[in-house]
């Protein structure tokens, strides 16, 4: 059994005194090896031991109250606040007659806002819980030997902590650099791939789902260009999709759709694969054309 005396417990006063009591009588019953003592076990030994044992329980309390990593650092903190300061003095342009009696600007002025207004909710969200961690925290520090408060205020954290983190994580994820055509409008082409009159129906049938999904979405979808196919279905067809960071949502989409089913063509039974392809296109800015006439 080895026993070892820690410095930080001679600030200890009975601890300290009872150590140094059994390393006396011990000294002198036995021969120092090493550093590290190994000793026989006595009932001295057992109540060294216990004593050592207990002590670090207080510290280990309060540590276990604040172990959380913080993902947003100082610098992030300074961009988030520049971030609010912005978002705050678009709100308040919003109320400018300048701005409300020119139709582009005030739309220029409410997009801009609309790109940090969901940063800007989840940093003040995170700054509320973030206050009532801290008030939980002294809460916990102020209960002193009050174990109900204690408790109540351990549980306020444990329950605040993983909030923060999950908040820390999102907002990480809205800081992250966006493609300059997320929020334009796009034109959605579905064309017919290899499979016959099946592919025809099968283009169809996801021209069904994205009117579903734009409507959903409470965007705006106007067919400019269509082929149906022989069949049913469309061999071609050409949408024009407007709001809300269209491309940022449909641009995934794009490429080419299989499907592997029992056509309603088929006779037999038979299984056939079908594909359609899909392109997603931002909407372009508009451009002053002069043609030379010469």
């Amino acid at each position: 059994i080895t026993c070892t005396v820690w410095p930080q417990y001679g600030k200890m006063g009975s601890c300290r005194s009872l150590a140094v009591a059994a390393a006396a009588a011990i000294f002198s019953l036995f021969t120092i090896s090493s550093p590290t003592h190994a000793f026989a076990p006595t009932s001295t030994h057992a109540a060294i031991t216990r004593t050592a044992s207990l002590a670090p329980s207080a510290p280990t309390e309060r540590s276990s109250v604040s172990t959380r990593l913080h993902a947003i650092d100082e610098k992030m903190m300074e961009r988030l606040e520049g971030i609010r300061r912005s978002f705050n003095a678009l709100t308040e342009r919003l109320a400018d007659p300048d701005v409300i009696g020119d139709s582009n600007l005030l739309r220029q002025v409410m997009s801009d806002r609309s790109k940090s207004e969901e940063v800007v909710l989840a940093f003040d969200e995170y700054c509320q819980l973030n206050e009532e961690l801290e008030g939980a925290k002294e809460l916990f520090q102020e209960a002193g030997d009050d174990a109900d408060m204690r408790e109540m205020a351990r549980e306020e954290i444990k329950a605040i902590e993983p909030q923060l983190e999950a908040l820390e994580e999102r907002i990480t994820i809205l800081l992250l650099p966006t493609d300059p055509n997320d929020d334009r409008n796009v034109m959605l082409e579905i064309r017919a791939g290899t499979g016959g009159s099946e592919a025809s129906i099968f283009a169809g049938d996801l021209l069904d789902v994205y009117r579903k999904f734009i409507q959903d979405q409470g965007w705006q979808a106007t067919m400019m260009d269509s082929s149906t196919g022989d069949d049913g279905g469309y061999k071609n067809v050409v949408l024009e999709v407007k709001g809300d960071s269209v491309y940022s949502k449909l641009k995934w989409e794009a490429g080419v759709h299989r499907v592997q089913r029992v056509p309603a063509t088929e006779t037999q039974g038979r299984v056939h694969t079908s594909t359609a392809t899909v392109a997603i296109m931002p909407e372009c800015d508009d451009v002053d054309v002069k043609i030379d006439p010469k």
